[in-house]
């Protein structure tokens, strides 16, 4: 029988944090308020008008 291999390690929510913050800045993401707005609207269908939610 095979050795199973072993497990990494758990990341603590500073290790996460860090991870999250470079890959936000090797994508080229923008904590920038009206950046976010403009790229939500690509991405987001507008509200239909007169149509109710039940």
């Amino acid at each position: 029988m095979a050795a199973k291999p072993k497990q990494k390690p758990k990341l603590t929510d500073a290790d996460r944090h860090k991870r999250f913050l470079a890959m936000a800045r090797e994508v080229g993401a923008s904590d920038d308020p009206k950046a976010f707005k403009t790229a939500f609207k690509k991405v987001a269908a507008p509200k239909a008008k007169g149509v109710s939610k039940r």
